[in-house]
């Protein structure tokens, strides 16, 4: 596909918008076209089941979402790489034309950025705020589980272990809404059954609420997924009116922690299954309990209370009286069996069902086809559930994400 782009020698002498310095410092992907080298920075996300197709087509957006994207960087580059109903990506490219490593150009990008004045004024000014948004929302995703807008984090060099670091300590986003998902120590990491990246995070409400969507579908996810009422739309930037989680006392403190943990014990370190478990205990990842972990039973106990007394499966809502309760009995079911980790003990990764159903979901206890089936019309019904288990396993379709729930079942 034909590309627009800016030779890198120019590139570097021109004014940089901070919306830009955040898309490449975020993530410099290289490609070779043509006999020619080039840098470039992406945006890419795909179709939500929060958002119907008919609502919102993706391919007609394109043209909105290039021209919001040049707005914000001050250069008209932006080029469509692909577009389909279900996803888009697009493009800023830059000519190599100094034939530089991708290293020495970040070097070069982040000595430019120490240089604008904006990044030196103590508030969390609008050119801040764009800066955020080219390095969090142009690759990062609405987490509708976790309540984060989140982004994987590569490992290409040393200088990736600077960007949590550039958001906090210069771009004035406050830690506490930060996140850092060290999600290598998960079990499934180093058993090579689920690989996937670290990630940062941002929590979505302070996200909507004070930095703003410049994507219109990702907020219309967002929208539709907390049920959230647009504040305000500036300049194309959508806010929402929500409540900001109440921050703990050391929360600032422990995601500092968290990404110097990550940098003295996991990166590019060799982690065994003996270490990961060392580092989740000292993380509070888990508790050990006779050999086990243990399960968190007021986090049950609350999704009892508050979730409606039916069965997910077969829809039943009479089953017995519970003598303590007086309330019909209902037993909650990890959908990703507990045994696979702690982090497992989500409300969003449970559901209510009657003792017969429950007893049916054991391993073993009916036939692979009866279990299957159960999994799926829990998966189809509970919009949560799947969110959750989708982005725990990192798996989106639907059926192959079936499967391997049933391969995990306790």
């Amino acid at each position: 596909m034909a590309k627009g782009y800016v030779k890198l020698s120019d590139f570097l002498k021109l004014e940089i918008k901070p919306f830009l310095y955040g898309a490449f410092l975020s993530r410099i992907m290289e490609e070779n076209a043509g006999g020619s080298s080039y840098f470039y920075a992406y945006s890419s996300f795909k179709s939500s089941k929060f958002v119907f197709k008919s609502d919102f087509n993706i391919k007609d957006y394109s043209d909105t979402y290039i021209k919001k994207l040049n707005a914000l960087s001050g250069h008209c580059n932006w080029t469509l790489y692909k577009a389909t109903e279900s996803s888009m990506e697009v493009r800023f490219y830059v000519l190599n034309d100094l034939a530089i490593t991708k290293l020495k150009f970040y070097t070069l990008l982040h000595q430019k950025l120490m240089a604008s004045d904006f990044v030196y004024d103590e508030t969390l000014n609008e050119s801040k705020k764009d800066f955020i948004r080219g390095f969090i929302e142009l690759r990062g995703s609405v987490d509708t589980s976790a309540k984060f807008i989140a982004q994987d984090y590569f490992y290409d060099s040393y200088m990736e272990l600077k960007k949590a670091c550039i958001l906090t300590d210069m771009m004035n986003l406050p830690p506490r809404y930060a996140n850092f998902n060290m999600r290598n120590l998960q079990p499934q990491y180093v058993s090579g059954e689920v690989q996937r990246n670290t990630q940062f995070r941002i929590n979505a409400f302070y996200y909507a609420s004070v930095i703003g969507f410049i994507n219109d579908y990702k907020a219309k996810v967002f929208e539709n997924a907390y049920r959230a009422k647009v504040r305000k739309v500036v300049s194309g930037i959508i806010y929402f009116n929500t409540d900001l989680p109440e921050p703990k006392n050391n929360d600032d403190v422990a995601f500092i922690k968290r990404v110097n943990f990550f940098t003295n014990n996991i990166y590019k370190k060799e982690l065994t299954p003996s270490a990961i478990k060392e580092f989740r205990k000292r993380l509070g990842f888990t508790e050990e309990e006779s050999g086990g972990q243990r399960r968190n039973m007021s986090l049950v106990k609350l999704f009892n209370e508050i979730s409606p007394d039916v069965c997910a499966v077969c829809g039943t809502r009479t089953t017995y009286t519970n003598p303590t309760t007086g309330r019909q009995q209902f037993e909650i079911h990890h959908m990703i069996s507990f045994k696979n980790g702690a982090a497992l003990d989500n409300m969003a990764n449970f559901v209510k069902l009657c003792p017969t159903c429950h007893g049916k979901l054991g391993k073993g206890s009916a036939t692979k086809e009866q279990q299957i089936q159960a999994i799926t019309k829990i998966l189809h019904e509970h919009q949560e559930v799947f969110e959750f288990t989708s982005s725990y396993l990192a798996i989106d379709d639907i059926n192959k994400l079936t499967e391997k729930i049933w391969e995990l079942l306790g």
